[in-house]
């Protein structure tokens, strides 16, 4: 999978910049992409924890909830999956420039995971109020384990790629 990943076509050897330069430039260019890559896979995971520990206390404030607190939660989280989804976009143009396209292919695939795993979870979210509202009934029942399903799908999909990741990476050192 690392294919031409080490070759230093961004930019020619010249006899200013001899090649083994560029090559080492290059390499630790694309080591600090994958360390903000990870520094920001790991934000999102504990915004996801911080989105999950306020939902918990957003359904325990029923049936009068709180609303605008939750949705102050909502807000903040919903900045940082930006933030977070910006800067991996930069990781993955960058890696992608510097020729490791199969590393930024893992990562535009796990981009489209985490947007999956997002829109699965706000409808977890409503799910589980519903079911709260109803007095467990079947039908939300159903609905909530259904989710949750999809949900250990799409983050065992995330987990793969994350490993594919990781093994690209050192394949490519």
């Amino acid at each position: 999978m690392a294919g031409p990943a080490r070759q230093t076509l961004a930019s020619p050897c010249s006899q200013s910049t001899p090649c083994v330069n560029q090559s080492v430039m290059l390499e630790n260019n694309s080591l600090s992409m994958i360390h903000q890559f990870d520094q920001l896979q790991e934000e999102r995971v504990h915004s996801y924890r911080l989105l999950e520990e306020g939902h918990k206390i957003y359904l325990s404030t029923g049936p009068n909830y709180d609303f605008p607190m939750f949705r102050k939660l909502v807000h903040d989280v919903t900045q940082d999956f930006k933030r977070i989804s910006e800067g991996i976009i930069v990781v993955e143009k960058a890696l992608r420039t510097d020729g490791y396209t199969s590393a930024a292919d893992i990562i535009t695939s796990l981009q489209e995971s985490e947007k999956k795993k997002l829109e699965l979870t706000a409808r977890l979210q409503l799910s589980c109020e519903m079911l709260a509202e109803s007095d467990n009934g079947e039908l939300e029942t159903n609905k909530v384990k259904e989710i949750r399903n999809e949900l250990g799908k799409v983050v065992e999909q995330i987990n793969n790629l994350l490993t594919e990741l990781r093994y690209e990476i050192h394949n490519g050192e």
